[in-house]
């Protein structure tokens, strides 16, 4: 039988070939890729350096790579260098390179020796994960500072507003009666309080380290039943609420309901003269359902509306119905001259919680 000549058996190529085809493997690499002696010179560098950085390749041989490293990122440089000639290859090395324009390329570089203690070194542009990376973060950003703005004007600033009424009050009172000044100051402070605690479970939920409730005891329910009770004391509104809902409920939708139901009853208030509020938060099935009806002077516009019709006519609040559309839910207004009611249904499994 003859014996297939040497150019055809796998792992028996010609030497020159080969050497040919690694070299043109070496230039088609988008990578860039370089050997280095154990120094950090360049020895070989494939042409991408000229893409990525700009430099010509002449220019880079023969120089110390951390020359073009910024100047921040060579300590870590140096740190891997020292893990590298132990005998540890290095791997998602993060640092910045600098361009001929003058401005910095974020790459990632994988290290290794070899022959000779010759660095070999696989460098990959990071540019666009980058670009989008912070392009993400500026939008993650937008969005708490909207959600930030949101719960400033739904808690904190609403409560300062009707803690000024109450100090008027109080300042009435405090000559004329004043045990009931007092009465209402101790009920302000409560209140004040209140809405310190959720305003520290906001910032912890931010800052990912939200504990179950403001004070680690209350559930969903109680912290519902205490928002109404306070929104009843600041207002000097009569109040009333049925909550039948779990601890189950994730945090941050937990949150949008509080802040629901707080802009829907200090709405009726403060804009339709209501001097009774009733709330109810029960669970529908795959929903939350969350009426607020007051005794007011109803809306600026009459009849009933569901979120569709409010959003084309443009009625109703918009941070109301920005934190409902923003938890995934829909809202209904019934407005009369003898009061209105807010209907909104959210569902338990909203994923973006606004």
């Amino acid at each position: 039988m003859t014996r297939p000549p040497p150019s055809l058996v796998a792992g028996d190529l010609p030497r020159e070939p080969l050497e040919g085809e690694l070299a043109r493997f070496f230039s088609y690499s988008h990578d860039v890729l370089a050997i280095m002696d154990a120094g950090g010179r360049v020895l070989v560098i494939n042409p991408s350096v000229e893409r990525v950085l700009g430099y010509p390749i002449e220019e880079i041989i023969g120089r110390r790579f951390l020359h073009w490293v910024h100047l921040e990122d060579r300590p870590e440089v140096r740190s891997r260098a020292r893990a590298l000639r132990a005998g540890n290859p290095v791997s998602a090395l993060d640092i910045r390179v600098s361009r001929t324009d003058g401005g910095w390329v974020p790459m990632r570089w994988s290290l290794s020796v070899g022959h000779q203690r010759r660095i070999y070194a696989v460098g990959r542009d990071r540019t666009d994960q980058v670009q989008r990376r912070q392009a993400l973060l500026r939008e993650e950003m937008s969005e708490l500072r909207l959600r930030t703005a949101m719960e400033l004007h739904d808690g904190v600033l609403q409560t300062l507003t009707g803690a000024g009424l109450q100090i008027a009050v109080a300042r009435r009172l405090i000559h004329s009666d004043p045990a009931a000044a007092g009465e209402v100051l101790e009920a302000l402070g409560n209140s004040l309080a209140a809405e310190q605690r959720e305003m520290r479970l906001y910032v912890d939920e931010v800052k990912g380290s939200a504990a179950a409730s403001p004070d680690g005891t209350l559930g969903l329910r109680e912290r519902i039943e205490t928002l109404i009770e306070r929104v009843g004391a600041i207002w000097g509104v009569s109040t009333s609420v049925d909550a039948r809902v779990t601890d189950g409920i994730p945090p941050e939708l937990g949150r949008q309901i509080l802040r629901i139901i707080q802009e829907a009853t200090v709405n009726a208030v403060r804009h339709g003269a209501a001097r009774t509020v009733a709330v109810s938060a029960v669970l529908d099935g795959p929903e939350i359902a969350i009426t607020v009806s007051d005794d007011g002077t109803g809306f600026s516009f009459l009849g009933e509306y569901d979120s569709e019709a409010l959003r084309e006519k443009r009625l109703g609040p918009l941070s109301l119905k920005h934190r409902v559309e923003a938890a995934g839910g829909g809202m209904s207004i019934n407005s009369t001259p003898g009061g209105s009611t807010v209907t909104v249904r959210l569902p338990l499994s909203s994923g973006d919680g606004g």
